[in-house]
């Protein structure tokens, strides 16, 4: 019997097999608790993810987008040199045609 086998029959096994039985809390089953705890986590933890995006969004591109509109403020001169030497290439192109 190679290591890995072993190590599924010996120990895996054994602990999936436990069951540890929960008890009734004011007449509902544990369970039901957990259910509704796992529920909330997952929610509240996508809720704050969710809000931090929003926020992140609003810093990067303003909150109705203004800084997209403003994108010339933020180009600096080589995208403007880039952008030119593009253009001619663009109308170049167009020409040969």
């Amino acid at each position: 019997m190679n290591p890995s086998q072993w190590w599924r029959e010996n120990v895996i096994k054994p602990i999936h097999n436990t069951r540890i039985p929960l008890p009734r809390i004011m007449g509902v089953h544990a369970a039901t608790y957990m259910q509704f705890v796992y529920f909330s986590v997952v929610f509240g933890g996508g809720m704050l993810v969710m809000n931090w995006a929003i926020e992140q969004s609003h810093k990067n591109i303003g909150v109705n987008g203004e800084k997209l509109r403003k994108q010339n403020e933020y180009a600096d001169n080589n995208t403007t040199k880039q952008n030119e030497a593009l253009h001619r290439l663009l109308v170049k192109a167009s020409k040969q045609e």
